[in-house]
């Protein structure tokens, strides 16, 4: 039996627009596993632009409008 997915509306934000890099816009659906470390794709896609382009880095998951859950990363040498 496969686990049960949930799938969101997602996107990466800097400086409060959606993150556009090399063409490729942060912006979409995203299926993601519950449990405890249901959201952590999120934040580590977060990272890896936030470390690309050297400033914090936000992330959204939405569903029906709403937001469930969002956070912030970090680059490692901010301040």
């Amino acid at each position: 039996m496969r686990p049960t997915t949930h799938e969101y509306d997602t996107e990466l934000l800097h400086d409060g627009d959606v993150v556009s890099l090399g063409g490729m816009v942060y912006r979409g659906r995203t299926v993601l596993s519950p449990g405890p470390e249901m959201f952590v794709p999120l934040e580590r896609w977060a990272q890896s632009v936030a470390d690309q382009i050297g400033g914090p880095v936000s992330w959204r998951a939405s569903s029906d409008g709403e937001v469930v859950r969002e956070g912030t990363m970090y680059p490692p040498d901010a301040p």
